[in-house]
């Protein structure tokens, strides 16, 4: 079953819901989708599986999409699409469909979560805040918003759960890692880390809009606090990039010495 904008698939049975964040071949779903099951204490499971490598066409809304995630609703001040060419904002519509299902749980909701991704497995007891963050990045990430598009390698290399001493090791090793490419493709690389503060100051603009999107179409808190948890990550690196990274230095230098041995 293939189809071009992602469709919401469920299946219930008694408190057992399924959901797909796009309807696609079985085959490709093994390969470019990550599978996210949350088990609740009173019964109730949910699962989520994103296609990494979902598309979006802004001329096939669905039309019963609401009104917050239209492109004028809290639109990013960064934001570079046209409301011309798009009614509604990309990242927005893909959260939709997870957004109103945790709208009625609390954030501090415990649960079990597993993430299945197509080479090894994750799971962990965590709030509903940590999990639903751990989803709603993913998701934004592979979503066809041009500033999350930024993030879509490490959503390649999805970590659930990131500490912020692991989100900023990503986050930094990632973006040195295509300076390398750079380097070698005979470009001007950005050794100091300059360019990915300034990716993650547009991130905490888009963050932002996103928290005052869905503040003002949920009323519950576990899908603000985990946009506001996101927030708090991303602003890290831009506003204190020295000091994080300071925090994980004695990894690389456990006695203290910069002194790197040559081979």
């Amino acid at each position: 079953m293939c189809a071009e904008w992602p469709e919401a698939v469920r299946h219930a049975a008694g408190h057992r819901k399924t959901f797909a964040i796009q309807a696609v071949q079985r085959k490709k779903i093994m390969t470019t989708s990550i599978q996210y099951y949350f088990t609740f204490d009173d019964g109730l499971e949910l699962k989520f599986a994103v296609d990494l490598e979902r598309t979006f066409d802004p001329k096939k809304i669905p039309a019963n999409t609401p009104e917050w995630t239209r492109l004028g609703n809290n639109q990013c001040s960064n934001c570079p699409l046209s409301k011309t060419e798009y009614t509604h904002c990309p990242a927005a519509v893909d959260l939709n469909k997870m957004a109103l299902d945790f709208q009625k749980l609390p954030a501090n909701t415990k649960a079990n979560v597993r993430v299945v991704t197509p080479d090894r497995e994750y799971v962990k007891r965590v709030g509903l805040e940590e999990g639903v963050r751990a989803l709603m990045g993913l998701i934004m990430a592979t979503s066809a918003c041009p500033v999350f598009g930024e993030l879509k390698a490490n959503a390649r290399n999805h970590l659930p759960f990131a500490s912020r001493d692991e989100f900023i090791l990503r986050s930094a090793s990632m973006y040195l890692m295509r300076q390398y490419f750079v380097a070698r493709e005979g470009g001007t690389p950005d050794w100091e880390l300059k360019g990915l503060v300034k990716t993650n100051e547009q991130l905490q603009l888009v963050n932002h809009a996103f928290w005052q999107r869905t503040v003002s179409a949920f009323q519950n808190d576990s899908n603000s606090k985990a946009l506001l948890s996101f927030f708090t990550m991303s602003s890290s690196v831009s506003s204190s990039l020295d000091a994080q990274l300071g925090k994980i230095k004695p990894i690389f230098f456990p006695n203290g010495s910069e002194e790197a041995a040559v081979s």
